[in-house]
């Protein structure tokens, strides 16, 4: 039992700095998932910060399209926990590897969701950092929906002067998502950095394959400081629709600043792509780019992608 409160009853995931147990709550009866560091990662004071970190970014972010934080704490052990909402279902990474690629609009919902985290995450001041298909959770719902659930804020970065630079002089995130500013200095992220992880994740939900190819290592970082990623016509010798296009080439910009400027317009032209029209948001005329307003109607006849 962990903290007199959580029973402990199954181990369902782990690595080498901690490990996530299955666990009913006494004082509700709900099951919920308690992360807890292990091993040399509980004696390493920045490793111990950084999973305390995590808990009070996740306490300061509220979004149904988050994984909530439901408590904290430091056991009798002395190591520290965090008690998480129970999720039921399956990554994005696990989801693409059994289907290859989805349909338009799948991808398009997930991605939405993601946005949606996002703009209530920047809002808060928190740059995920990591947004990766193994960092997206498909969780299904008691009534049989599927809701998108960003997780791990483990290397998050807070949007304040008096924070400390996390990632300086480093690489944070898993490296075919993490925008060119990020390689070798991830404390120069900001939420465009986010937004192009975003963007990189659509690209390759739905074509199938990464914006560079099978590039790894150091040949990618070369790439991705170099080159423009090559519009989703080019890679993959299909017509796909306009506005498509426009969203990934934006959020893939090389350049934070030939990005969107923010996640409430990049969500705007994401639902111009994906459904031909923009949300209902508060966002200034001038602030929106004119290719966010383009009809898509150029969309592709095949439809085992486009539904």
């Amino acid at each position: 039992m962990i903290a007199e409160r959580y029973d402990l009853v199954k181990r369902i995931g782990g690595g080498a700095m901690g490990e996530v147990w299955s666990a009913t709550d006494r004082a509700t009866g709900d099951d919920v998932a308690v992360k807890m560091a292990q091993g040399w990662a509980a004696t390493e004071p920045e490793l111990v910060e950084r999973f305390e970190r995590e808990a009070k970014l996740l306490a300061r972010i509220k979004s149904p399209f988050i994984c909530s934080l439901v408590d904290a704490g430091r056991t009798d052990d002395d190591l520290p926990f965090m008690v998480l909402e129970r999720l039921s279902g399956e990554t994005l990474e696990q989801h693409l590897e059994r289907e290859g690629y989805l349909a338009l609009d799948e991808a398009g919902r997930i991605a939405d969701e993601m946005l949606q985290a996002l703009v209530v995450a920047h809002a808060a001041g928190v740059v995920h950092r990591d947004l990766s298909p193994a960092n997206v959770f498909l969780h299904r719902t008691r009534d049989g929906k599927t809701i998108t659930k960003v997780l791990d804020f483990g290397v998050a970065k807070v949007l304040d002067a008096s924070a400390p630079r996390t990632g300086a002089r480093a690489t944070m995130g898993t490296l075919p998502y993490v925008a060119p500013e990020q390689l070798g200095d991830s404390a120069r992220a900001g939420p465009r950095a986010d937004l192009y992880a975003v963007g990189t994740l659509v690209f390759r939900a739905v074509t199938g394959r990464m914006p560079y190819g099978d590039a790894q290592g150091t040949a990618l970082v070369v790439l991705k400081r170099e080159h423009d990623p090559p519009s989703i016509d080019e890679a993959t010798g299909e017509r796909w629709p306009a506005a498509l296009r426009t969203f990934l080439t934006k959020t893939m910009a090389r350049s934070p600043s030939k990005r969107y400027a923010s996640a409430e317009i990049a969500l705007a032209a994401l639902r111009e792509a994906v459904h031909g029209k923009g949300p209902a948001l508060a966002i200034p005329e001038k602030a929106l780019d004119a290719t966010t307003t383009l009809t898509g109607r150029d969309r592709r006849s095949r439809k085992s992608r486009m539904t």
